[in-house]
């Protein structure tokens, strides 16, 4: 009975402490597993494709992207001057390992969510979804979208669709551990979709494409991604000037929009229809 007098409310201290202590220790832990993956993405694009290669030893800035979301936008910086940008989402069911996807990646001076374009509204909150990323800005009325983008304030009477990323299976996504094993580079200079109206012609024709035929396309024949956004409400084209491949397994095409704009094929392909110039539809 001493010796349990004694020693129980020391052991109840003890405790205490290492509860209190736990989510620091795992707090720390996930933090640095963020920041090495981050590394490891950016090391490998820098190293396998020449138009990152001002990445390497470039200096980062995180910031959350909306409350509960699980996605982070990583701001890349080399002597101060922005030189591209990762979104990173969190797997919370997957395996460990598995822990951390790729969402979007892009290089240049513009990025999602530029403070230089961001509204200056304090209730602004920036939602992530692709092409269809805005700033949500809560108003008594109703709430209002600002391109993420271009900081473009569109209609009160646009409304925001269904979050696409949220269906994509995690395998479509480049994961933690993954290597970029392919790239091709199919307009290597900034294009606007309309020095070219050819894609005007076929958006109501049959316009499917493979990734087999997309990767096999050469640059005399450019190639145009046309997505609907905000309940068809807007039409945005895009020249595709790059593909990845990672894993030889999960595709990403990488867009020009003010600046290079990677996002997955099997969300590019989902939200909006490819276009060869000169191919005929049916």
């Amino acid at each position: 009975m001493f010796v349990t007098r004694r020693f129980l409310p020391l052991l109840g201290v003890l405790l205490s402490f290492a509860l209190l202590a736990w989510p620091v220790h795992a707090e720390e832990s996930w933090d640095k597993e963020f920041h090495a993956q981050i590394q490891t993405w950016m090391n490998e694009l820098a190293n396998r494709d020449p138009q990152f290669k001002e990445w390497q030893k470039a200096d980062t800035e995180v910031q959350t992207l909306g409350p509960n979301q699980h996605q982070w936008l990583v701001s890349i910086k080399k002597a101060d001057r922005q030189v591209g940008y990762l979104v990173v989402g969190e797997a919370v069911e997957a395996p460990a390992q598995e822990k951390f996807v790729l969402l979007e990646y892009g290089v240049g001076e513009y990025i999602l969510f530029d403070d230089a374009f961001a509204p200056r509204e304090i209730a602004a909150e920036p939602v992530y979804d692709g092409f269809a990323s805005y700033w949500l800005i809560a108003r008594q009325s109703s709430p209002q979208l600002v391109n993420a983008k271009t900081g473009e304030a569109y209609p009160a009477s646009f409304a925001a669709n269904e979050p696409v990323f949220r269906s994509l299976a995690a395998q479509n996504l480049v994961q933690t551990g993954q290597r970029l094993t392919g790239t091709r580079i199919l307009q290597g200079t900034q294009k606007d979709p309309f020095d070219q109206i050819g894609w005007v012609s076929q958006l109501y024709g049959d316009s499917a494409i493979s990734w087999p035929q997309l990767w096999q396309q050469q640059s005399d024949a450019p190639v145009t991604l046309t997505v609907p956004l905000y309940h068809s409400q807007v039409l945005a084209p895009f020249v595709v000037g790059s593909l990845h491949l990672w894993n030889d397994q999960n595709a990403y095409v990488g867009v020009w929009d003010e600046g290079l704009r990677f996002v997955p094929y099997a969300y590019a392909d989902k939200v909006g229809k490819f276009y060869v110039a000169g191919q005929p539809q049916s």
